[in-house]
């Protein structure tokens, strides 16, 4: 009975044994690959992180140097060197130095633009919009610029770019560059791919059984590879693939799988199975397996929670970059709409209020005020003082501007010295009659600089919704020609648009195009007007005068085209073709007539003496004229504020042997110090003197007076416009040599000059 009850408690025992053994080692199973299962899905969520956090990192990397890029074209060297580009400068005046500007801030930015210590761009290349390469950043300047792949872009817009150069991949970054609202260039910027790859690869390692693909249409970048081919096939293999937006790339990575345990296939778990006479050894020992696999996967979710713990600092960073971004972003858009001098609103912004204004005067039925206010002389202070000085003016400038004018008003810095004030809602135009003189008030107080005072002045030109524009466009442009007349009236006063400014504007612009024309076209001519001795009667010279007659304007007056030569540069041409045309006629006439030609020349040619210089001796050497036949006439103005260049330059011409003349002798600065200080053979009285000499006895005792100090100082005298026989009895009665005007000659054109010099062909000596 004893052995039966223990035999059944035996086998009892063994099968409540194998049960429980069953039972031990099936719990075992589930917890195994339970474990496993979380595992794998921990792995994979770690790697999604990942995964993501390098898409992120990539599309912020690409946002920021796109809007790099996108902010060098509107660059001040940029728009400096297109605008000097637009006007028609030339390399020697001013196009030259823009580009060197630009081309230094472009080698800058690559030089000085690092993540890690690794140059974020290869090169920049601006290209014309016709393919012509304007500047490249490598030292292989290459030619030409495919530019059929870069104009199906959208304009306006950056375009990120994979391509294939020298079977490298490249990616590049380009952008239109626009002047004046059209496109006029590109600008590329080669990315550097080893800035890409030393951020994607800082977080691995050659342990990590991983592979990362840069993928765009034209080219893939291996990014890091620690994953063998075999095994990159195999069915289990984790892959990814996510799109980096506004890019054309995709980020592809593979990554291994942590190793399964295959329970069921296991040799000890088959043995245990086959030999169940002895479960509890083959239990231990699988328990003690099991123990080692538990191990193993508690080191593997150790590992796990370490990654993730790295992954979740990392995302922390990710964070604070975002937050920094968008605090940038918000710091760019303030800079984008004011003005970083001043901290007023911008040209842009201006100009959006503006128009946000004239929306709500025209919803309203109200009225709006512009107003360009323009500080005169502003250009002397930076030259003389120094920028420092020019700053602080503009600072102080705004603070005056701002404490006259109310909340509702809007004062924006359009650049330099030019001001934007709007007024919304104005009643009548005494009020803007009013603030004008408050305004121009402002700058009756001296400024201060390192304890010296100065004062400076303002121009206001001012236009008037609705009267004087509907638009944005026609108010600014009404109120910049307004001030324009102030300017030209001679500053510190206002001055509201009227219809005719618009019209004498538009002439002046479609005479400066038509000059242009004119002077390419050979259309330019000179006339001469006799100069005569007066004791003889003869003629011993002539002044040419530049003279045109244009096909749809008609006859345009020197007085007229001289000016605007002046200020758009065209000066220099005219000068060229006066010195031209008179050394060749004059050098034609020695032969029927020994004679002198006189010239007159701009203040604005003596400011490139060298360049005056030079066109005056090649005009002599390619006319075969004797230099003592030339006689240069100067301008009072010019030597009221002569420089040591001109100084040198006169001399040096009277060393040649050409004649100087004191032009207009009377109407400026006149002074004995002139006559004494500058090497001049003749002083010429002004016409003015003449008009009515008979009947202004003032006159009369001046110019009697201007030959008398001529005679003095053994200087020749030339009256201009004689016209009656009063004034030549007058002038000869009191020592003039010589006389020039409409009673003798008015000017004539080279071949009527040249039958009344045959005419006029006596023996005679010349003065």
């Amino acid at each position: 009975m004893n052995k039966r009850i223990q035999k059944l408690s035996s086998s009892n025992l063994i099968i409540i044994a194998a049960v429980l053994l069953a039972a031990y080692l099936m719990l075992i199973l589930a917890v195994t690959n339970l474990g496993q299962t979380r595992l794998n899905e921990s792995q994979h969520r770690e790697l999604t992180l990942k995964v993501q956090s390098y898409a992120s990192m990539l599309e912020y990397f690409f946002s920021v140097t796109s809007e790099e890029v996108s902010d060098l074209t509107t660059d001040r060297a940029m728009t400096t060197f297109f605008a000097n580009l637009a006007s028609g400068m030339s390399m020697e005046y001013g196009l030259g130095a823009s580009l060197m500007k630009l081309d230094y801030e472009l080698n800058k930015l690559v030089k000085t633009k690092l993540v890690n210590k690794i140059p974020v761009y290869e090169r920049f290349i601006l290209a014309g919009y016709d393919g012509d390469v304007i500047v490249d950043t490598a030292e292989n300047i290459q030619l030409q610029v495919d530019v059929d792949r870069l104009q199906n872009s959208a304009e306006g817009t950056h375009v990120i770019h994979s391509r294939k150069e020298q079977n490298n991949p490249r990616i590049e970054i380009y952008q239109p560059v626009y002047y004046s609202g059209r496109p006029v260039a590109y600008l590329i910027a080669d990315i550097n791919i080893l800035v890409i790859i030393e951020q994607l690869t800082a977080q691995e390692y050659e342990g990590s059984q991983s592979r990362m693909l840069l993928s765009s249409a034209s080219d893939d970048i291996l990014v890091w590879n620690s994953i063998s081919e075999e095994n990159i096939e195999q069915s289990n293999i984790i892959f990814f693939e996510l799109p980096i937006e506004n890019t054309p790339y995709q980020l592809k990575g593979w990554f291994s799988p942590v190793n399964d345990k295959d329970i069921f296939t296991s040799g000890w778990f088959v043995a245990g199975i086959s030999f169940l006479a002895v479960p509890v050894i083959v239990g231990l020992f699988y328990t003690f397996n099991i123990n080692n696999a538990n191990v193993i996967l508690r080191t593997k979710f150790e590992e796990s929670h370490k990654q993730q713990r790295v992954l979740a600092v990392k995302n922390e960073r990710l964070v604070e970059e975002i937050d920094l971004r968008k605090a940038s972003e918000q710091k760019l858009a303030y800079q984008a709409t004011h003005d970083a001098l001043t901290g007023l609103p911008n040209r842009k912004y201006g100009n959006e209020q503006l128009e946000r204004i004239v929306a709500d005067a025209i919803e309203n039925d109200s009225k709006v005020l512009v107003m360009f206010i323009d500080l005169d002389n502003f250009k002397q202070i930076n030259d003389t003082l120094g920028h420092l000085a020019g700053d602080s003016i503009l600072i102080e400038s705004s603070q005056r501007l701002l404490s006259a004018i109310e909340d509702s008003s809007v004062l924006a810095r359009l650049g330099g010295d030019e001001f934007l004030l709007i007024i919304p809602n104005l009643s009548d135009e005494n009020y803007a009659q009013a603030l004008s003189s408050i305004i121009l008030s402002l700058f009756d107080h001296p400024f201060t600089w390192k304890n010296q005072e100065f004062f400076i002045t303002a121009s206001i030109g001012m236009s008037i919704y609705p009267q004087d524009g509907t638009n944005t466009h026609q108010l600014l442009a009404a109120a910049d020609t307004a001030m324009y007349w102030v300017k030209q009236d001679g500053r510190n006063a206002y001055r509201f648009y009227e219809t005719s400014m618009m019209t004498d504007a538009l002439r002046t612009l479609d005479l400066d195009g038509r000059l242009r024309q004119a002077i390419n076209n050979d259309d330019i001519v000179m006339y001469y007007q006799p100069i005569f001795d007066l004791a003889t009667n003869r003629i011993v010279g002539a002044e040419a005068l530049m003279r045109w007659h244009d096909d749809k304007l008609g006859f345009i007056s020197p007085e007229e085209f001289i000016p605007l030569a002046e200020k758009n540069g065209l000066i220099h041409r005219l000068g060229e073709i006066a010195i031209s045309q008179a050394c060749q006629q004059a050098a034609r006439w020695q032969s029927i007539m020994p004679m002198k030609i006189s010239i007159n020349f701009s203040s604005v040619q003596f400011r490139y003496c060298d360049k005056l210089f030079s066109q005056l001796k090649q005009g002599l050497i390619a006319s075969g004229l004797p230099a003592n036949r030339l006689d240069i006439e100067v301008t009072e103005s010019l030597l009221f504020s002569h420089t040591q260049e001109v100084v040198t330059l006169l001399n040096a011409l009277r060393d040649e042997g050409v004649e100087l003349t004191i032009d207009d002798f009377g109407t400026g600065y006149s002074a004995l110090s002139y006559l004494q200080k500058f090497p001049f053979d003749k002083l010429k009285i002004d016409r003015s003197f003449l008009i009515d000499i008979d009947q202004n006895e003032p006159n009369r005792e001046l110019v009697s007076a201007i030959i008398a100090m001529a005679k003095a100082l053994n200087i020749q005298v030339v009256a201009e416009g004689v016209e009656t026989k009063w004034h030549t009895d007058f002038l000869i009665q009191n020592g003039c040599d010589y006389g020039q005007g409409y009673y003798y000659s008015k000017p004539l054109p080279a071949d009527v000059f040249e039958r009344l010099l045959y005419k006029s062909r006596v023996p005679q000596s010349v003065a």
